[in-house]
């Protein structure tokens, strides 16, 4: 069982985690990341559960991983596998992200110096420009210990899955399962090893493990792992039917979760560099595997649920021009970088977080959805089974 589809065919629940994990992405940035406070006060204890909402990215790597390796493995064997995959890539994340890398240099040439002054959170500080487009620039910002201009920082998310999508296709589609399990089991245990090794690198080796991709695999490969799963009928069936050791994994990673927000795990410890990014990645994979092969319990109909069906329709939009739209309104109204320091700062959050919003919700019903439905015109031929079968009987010269 893959949880409940829409007329359309989409899984709801995938949809509802992916607006958990933009829901998770834009708090942070919106609120905990911004908000200025007191020690042991009333809002520093209501950010408490909060601190982790930046592991959102994570959540969207797992289900990157899930839908690329459940797309991959079910047209493994097509004719045209390839192109139609990359044609499909293409329409879905090129077109609105050179609208982002366009806007950028038309705003640096407009504002000229007041972008490296009033606008320098939000416009100074870049990447080589080049990077961007060639979807390298994850590479420069661990050489340089910085995420770069904020406008563009998000992009890193975007590298590390292009990079992905450069790799995975071709093991799936050349080598057989047992092999690619092997792949997935090698590479998510790698993963720790190589950030732990750049962790200790350097002062800022916090920064090279979390934007390269071979630290990051851990995330993107459970989630073709759970495609794997899913597809299996006896593992669907176990965990759909477990009273125990499914749901007491799930709770078990919950704990784990709770220990880090507690101690205040984040990006530059070294206790997420080890185990903390593993342990993340591996709940949310239990929570997909949950709610797919779950339909009927709560969690799943929570991620049924129509606000989080719509977050996760214009995840992609809203994840590229959040920062961008917060910092163009701290700029124009306060002349300063985003942070909440009384109500008038947070109502300001509040209204960049409606416009970006509105804008990702225009962007998807009259640009974006149009480009994804044109993308999928092209679809994955197979060849018929009795002419394979032929094939590879008949000998070429008989056949000519």
């Amino acid at each position: 069982m893959l949880g409940e589809k829409s007329a359309a065919g989409r899984i709801l629940e995938l949809d509802g985690l992916r607006g958990l994990a933009i829901g998770l992405v834009l708090f942070y940035h919106y609120f905990t990341c911004t908000a200025l406070y007191q020690p042991r006060t009333f809002v520093s204890y209501l950010l408490v559960p909060s601190r982790l909402s930046w592991s959102g990215v994570d959540l969207f790597f797992v289900l990157s991983g899930f839908l690329i390796g459940g797309i991959l493995l079910d047209a493994r064997t097509a004719t045209n596998y390839f192109r139609i995959f990359y044609t499909r890539r293409f329409f879905r994340i090129v077109p609105i992200y050179s609208v982002l890398l366009l806007t950028f240099v038309a705003l640096r040439l407009v504002l000229g110096n007041s972008a490296q002054t009033t606008f320098s959170w939000t416009l100074a500080g870049a990447m080589p420009f080049w990077t961007y487009p060639l979807f390298i620039q994850n590479f420069w910002m661990a050489a340089a210990g910085t995420f770069g201009c904020n406008w563009l920082a998000a992009t890193w998310s975007l590298a590390v899955e292009e990079q992905f999508y450069l790799t995975l296709p071709s093991i799936v589609r050349f080598f057989s399962r047992r092999v690619l399990v092997a792949f997935l089991i090698l590479g998510i245990a790698a993963a720790p090893v190589f950030r732990m090794l750049l962790f200790r690198s350097s002062p800022q080796g916090w920064l090279p493990s979390y934007v390269l991709l071979f630290c990051r695999t851990d995330a993107l490969l459970f989630g073709v792992l759970c495609a794997l799963l899913l597809r299996s009928r006896i593992w669907s069936h176990r965990i759909a039917i477990s009273s125990y050791w499914f749901p007491g994994l799930l709770l078990s990673l919950v704990g784990v979760a709770a220990v880090l927000s507690k101690i205040g795990a984040g990006m530059t410890s070294f206790a997420m560099a080890s185990f903390g990014y593993t342990s993340l990645a591996a709940l949310y994979a239990c929570l997909l595997l949950f709610v797919c092969a779950r339909p009927s319990n709560f969690l799943s109909a929570v991620a049924r649920w129509r606000v989080l069906r719509w977050l996760g329709s214009i995840a992609y939009g809203a994840y590229l021009f959040h920062q961008p739209i917060q910092g163009l309104a701290f700029a124009l109204v306060r002349r300063s970088q985003p942070q909440i320091d009384n109500l008038s700062s947070f109502v300001l959050s509040l209204i960049a977080l409606g416009l970006t919003l509105g804008l990702a919700h225009l962007s998807w019903n009259f640009f974006e959805a149009r480009l994804v439905k044109f993308g999928h015109r092209v679809r994955y031929e197979f060849q018929p089974e009795e002419q394979s079968l032929l094939s590879t009987a008949i000998p070429t010269g008989a056949r000519q």
